[in-house]
């Protein structure tokens, strides 16, 4: 009982220097049994992006790619090791920033500590940082994003210009680190505007404009590099490629114009149909890719742009069926399927690896799940209460549901695949949410404070 108590009395004196200590000990334990930097197969692009930026020149890039995670690997001098170093770093600033968000917007620091406490405690938390994927630097910028619109106040009017302007940077960052996250300034822009609706009207769209200032820069620029190095407008040639991974299921409606792709598509389809796992399905098109090129002889930003186009032919023609593959993809984004990726025959204690396999696949997967559907539950119950209440109450959270479900929505609608991946980034503003309607009970009554009448 005293043992216990000395541990309370501890986190409640000193729960900034726990938290970065038992997040250090997991990180130095991961580095001393896993030492390894995890490469995928999207890790090649980055690298290859960021040797273009360490060359200071983008002349003839072929366009896959946004350069914001790259860049941090250019930074590194395109040692990977040091990237994972950096990664690992801003593990431990995530757990500063969460902390202290948590604790404002909850006014409990315990609960803040222990919100913090269980995000960084998740294998694929720890192991994104050692892998060159944009995961972690996405889950780095969003909380950041979330910490200093909170901290300066930014959804309320008198939010200063200077720190609205700076939350444009981090969007804009945020952009070239995930291309998808271009919606963030705008969502920010609609609900800044509406919450303010009634005071200096002039003054608040200035201020929310220029929230999409650096974005927009950001976004055009970007894109009218590429259209000058590969002839399309767009923030990476992937797209007609990942719109062909969501018509998957309904390929073979494509006319007889574009027999060709079409024919060769649904062959490589029902190949992985008979003969593959069912999680190969969505790469369907990946495995058409090699024949789609030879055949057609175009190339590959070529190739991207007729398989967007014939995608999106689809989706108009066949509505219902469009539909159908997004809600599979919204219903995947909530899973655990391709949350935690790391290369585990490289540890090097096999008894370790199998004790954090099933330590994932046995708890902390379905801890996830469950986090995911408290989430949804608990945002049901945030809306309806917003509409009870007639509207007006406009506060960080119901902000933090509007951005992390549009997010949610928004790559149902382009992508179909590892969706769940997609979720990562919000994952700690999940457990946030949900921890604080468990312990505040914050779904029970409105929070007048926060409301436009204050």
């Amino acid at each position: 009982m005293i043992f216990f108590q000395n541990i309370k009395a501890a986190i409640n004196r000193y729960p900034i220097v726990i938290l970065l200590g038992y997040a250090f000990l997991l990180r130095f334990l991961v580095f001393c049994f896993y030492n390894h930097v995890s490469i995928f197969p999207d890790s090649e692009d980055y690298t290859n992006l960021a040797q273009y930026l360490g060359n200071f020149s983008l002349t003839n890039y072929t366009g896959q790619r946004t350069p914001g995670f790259p860049a941090l690997i250019a930074i590194s001098g395109q040692n990977l090791n040091i990237t994972v170093f950096i990664q690992t770093v801003l593990g431990l600033l995530n757990c500063y920033l969460l902390f202290d968000f948590s604790r404002s917007r909850t006014k409990n620091e315990r609960l803040a500590f222990w919100i913090t406490i269980i995000v960084t405690s998740f294998l694929h938390v720890v192991f994104y940082e050692f892998a060159i994927l944009t995961e972690t630097l996405s889950f780095t910028l969003v909380i950041l994003s979330f910490w200093y619109i909170e901290k300066h106040a930014l959804l309320n009017r008198e939010g200063k210009l200077k720190h609205l302007f700076i939350l444009s940077l981090l969007f804009g960052v945020l952009y070239l680190t995930r291309p998808m996250f271009i919606y963030f300034p705008i969502g920010f822009l609609l609900f800044y505007i509406i919450k303010n609706f009634n005071s200096n009207f002039k003054g608040i769209i200035f201020k929310s404009l220029s929230v999409i200032a650096v974005p927009f820069f950001c976004f055009y620029g970007w894109n009218k590099l590429n259209e000058n190095n590969i002839g399309y407008f767009t923030s990476s040639y992937y797209l007609g490629i990942n719109l062909a991974q969501t018509a998957t299921s309904f390929f073979e409606k494509a006319p007889d114009e574009d027999r060709l792709i079409r024919d060769i598509f649904v062959k490589h389809r029902t190949y992985v149909e008979n003969n593959l796992s069912r999680t190969m399905y969505a790469m369907t098109v990946w495995r058409a890719y090699d024949e789609l090129l030879e055949e057609t002889q175009l190339s590959p930003p070529e190739l991207s742009a007729e398989l967007g186009r014939i995608s999106k032919n689809l989706f108009v023609a066949h509505p219902d069926l469009y539909a159908k593959q997004v809600f599979i993809s919204w219903r995947d984004f909530w899973g655990g399927a391709s949350s935690l990726l790391w290369n585990a025959d490289e540890f090097k204690n096999k008894t370790v690896k199998h004790m954090l396999v099933g330590l994932w696949l046995y708890i902390q997967k379905p801890v996830l799940i469950l986090f995911n559907f408290l989430f949804l539950l608990f945002s049901l119950i945030k809306m309806i209460r917003f509409m009870k209440f007639k509207c007006k109450i406009w506060d960080s959270d119901l902000f933090l549901i509007l951005i992390i479900l549009s997010g949610s929505l928004a790559q149902a609608l382009v992508a179909y695949g590892t969706n769940s991946r997609f979720c990562f980034p919000f994952f700690a503003l999940i457990v946030y949410f949900v921890m604080s309607n468990l312990f505040n009970l914050k779904i029970l009554k409105p929070n007048y404070a926060n409301s436009p009448s204050s």
